[in-house]
């Protein structure tokens, strides 16, 4: 009986060193990055999936935030909203994506529920079990979180592939010029035809957008819509395929950035059919700031 219980132990003490290196790691390549150091000098945000990315910290100089992340949702942007206005963060203006594609059903099914319920507390669900499996049990365990496996085998292999060929894994921020025209527009086709695959938006979507803007309105913070640009192939892709959060934020009094076709005479401010580069971002990030400041 001893044995056993000495092996059990042994097995348990295994288990639990194991689950902290994989806290270690889900830290650092999959929360890390998505949650906000808290300064509170900022007085704008950004709040975009990851056609915001490419702002970068370019705005930071007229303090705004870029709170950007990929695959990033109303729901998960309605939360971090509620965080900072409970928080007392003194909000002047928040910018917000309005792109055609955020009203996808897509986009609720895709979404960073799992990270953004960093941002939520126990009010805002009726089950106090199911907030607390969510935020904590699957936080503590990541072994039984599946988003991060994911995670966690496109990180081994980048890291496995840097030791064998001696290189640094980055993302190509080139590779769209580098295509054919007629790979580009495969390309943009099969993208336009995963967020798009829906005849209507999301009512659930809509719901939580609607609920965004009438927080911003209860506590006095401008909203402004950003329609971030695409490439020229995506445009012809796309055509009038619109799932409408730009409309809805102009019939409730707001503006709306527009800079869908400004880049789609330049192939080389992409990365791919819809997301900027570097140097996109940084241009883009300019524009923004300039009309800003007039």
């Amino acid at each position: 009986m001893k044995k056993f219980l000495s092996n059990l132990l042994g097995i348990a003490v295994i288990i639990m060193l194991f689950n902290i290196i994989m806290l270690c790691l889900a830290n650092e390549i999959y929360f890390k990055k998505y949650k906000f150091d808290q300064n509170k000098k900022f007085k704008s945000f950004v709040f975009a999936d990851s056609h915001g990315i490419c702002l970068n910290n370019y705005c930071e100089i007229l303090n705004i935030c870029n709170f950007s992340a990929g695959h990033e949702s109303y729901f998960d942007i309605n939360r971090k909203l509620k965080y900072l206005i409970q928080n007392d963060y003194l909000i002047d203006t928040i910018f917000i994506s309005v792109d055609d594609h955020m009203l996808s059903p897509i986009r609720q099914k895709n979404n960073n529920l799992d990270r953004s319920i960093y941002y939520s507390s126990s009010l805002e669900f009726e089950n106090k079990f199911e907030y607390f499996i969510l935020k904590y049990v699957r936080y503590y365990l990541p072994i039984i979180h599946s988003k991060f496996r994911i995670a966690l085998k496109k990180y081994l292999a980048a890291k496995f592939s840097s030791l064998i060929f001696n290189t640094k894994f980055q993302v190509n921020q080139n590779a769209w010029i580098q295509l054919s025209e007629k790979e580009r527009i495969k390309a943009a086709e099969t993208s336009v035809s995963v967020s798009f695959s829906f005849n209507s938006r999301s009512e659930e979507l809509t719901k939580t957008f609607l609920e965004i803007i009438d927080n911003c309105k209860k506590n006095n913070i401008k909203l402004v819509g950003v329609k971030f640009p695409l490439s020229r192939n995506f445009i012809a892709a796309i055509g009038n395929t619109n799932y409408g959060a730009d409309s809805i934020l102009i019939a409730n009094g707001f503006p709306v950035l527009n800079y869908k076709n400004v880049f789609s005479k330049n192939d080389e401010y992409f990365k791919d059919a819809d997301h900027l580069n570097a140097t996109g971002g940084q241009i883009l990030a300019e524009k923004l700031l300039l009309e800003l400041k007039n």
